[in-house]
């Protein structure tokens, strides 16, 4: 009997999968640090991309996102004005955008598909800004998006927002390909008490692993949990690498918005 109960925990060990907790005391490997002190490169166009390379992912209008961006004390402002269409399909969709990237995921000079990933930033918003955000119906600044146009129009794995208060996401798509209706966004709300129109710095952490059935997602900002997901489907289409982006993407609005990075981090545990 003993040697049965024996058998069934170190079942369930094995087969369950590894949370990021766990992960805290194994090897941490620095891949990317952006503290925005040297000059900011990027491409205009995501062509014959070296690792971690910068590249504008929406393509071609690459004077939106250069009319949109200052360095500035070691800081990144972007200010997304009305009319500010980085995609040519934006003005179309209806929306706006000013945003910059690098490749995450791809096994060959990347991060590995299977590895634990953390991705940080710090951000700040003008003070007392809350009602150039709260009312809008969308405003989000980073996301990590699967590259690819084989699912279009699906909501990326993950991302973060700060209209309305602010939010972040971790899409479940459910092991559904042909229907947006059958997935979950998981669109959470932050916790109480933390206000990011406050004119001071707020640090975003995601920690998550790519799966069709073990994917992994947690958000945090200030240390505090936003969301967590475990063993579900994140990963829209194994085959396309991941890409990370930073910048406002928002419905078309009449307002000007600005967003202060700094302090970008990624890296995965072994």
């Amino acid at each position: 009997m003993h040697k049965v109960i024996v058998i069934l925990i170190l079942f369930f060990l094995i087969s369950t999968p590894v949370k990021p907790e766990i992960l805290i005391d194994s090897n941490y490997n620095s891949v990317l640090s952006e503290d925005f002190s040297k000059k900011f490169k990027y491409k205009k166009f995501k062509k014959n991309i070296r690792k971690y390379e910068y590249f504008l992912p929406a393509e071609p209008n690459w004077k939106a996102f250069r009319d949109s961006m200052e360095i500035i004390n070691e800081q990144m402002v972007i200010t997304i004005r009305p009319g500010t269409r980085q995609w040519d399909g934006d003005k179309k969709n209806g929306t706006e955008r000013a945003e910059w990237g690098f490749y995450v995921v791809n096994g060959k000079k990347l991060i590995e598909r299977d590895k634990f990933i953390k991705l940080s930033f710090d951000f700040k918003l003008p003070e007392d800004s809350s009602e150039l955000f709260m009312h809008e119906r969308r405003t989000m600044i980073f996301q990590l998006k699967i590259d690819g146009g084989k699912y279009p129009g699906f909501s990326p794995p993950f991302a973060f927002y700060i209209n309305k208060g602010g939010a972040a996401k971790c899409t479940n798509y459910n092991n559904q390909r042909k229907s947006k209706k059958l997935q979950s966004h998981n669109h959470t709300r932050l916790p109480y008490g933390v206000n990011i129109y406050d004119g001071n710095w707020h640090k975003v952490e995601f920690i998550i692993r790519l799966g069709l059935d073990n994917g992994y997602c947690l958000v945090k900002i200030d240390e505090k949990k936003i969301i967590e997901k475990i063993n579900y489907d994140n990963d829209l289409n194994p085959k396309e690498q991941l890409v990370a982006r930073f910048g406002p993407y928002r419905d078309k609005s009449n307002i000007t918005q600005q967003i202060i990075y700094d302090n970008i981090e990624v890296g995965y545990y072994d």
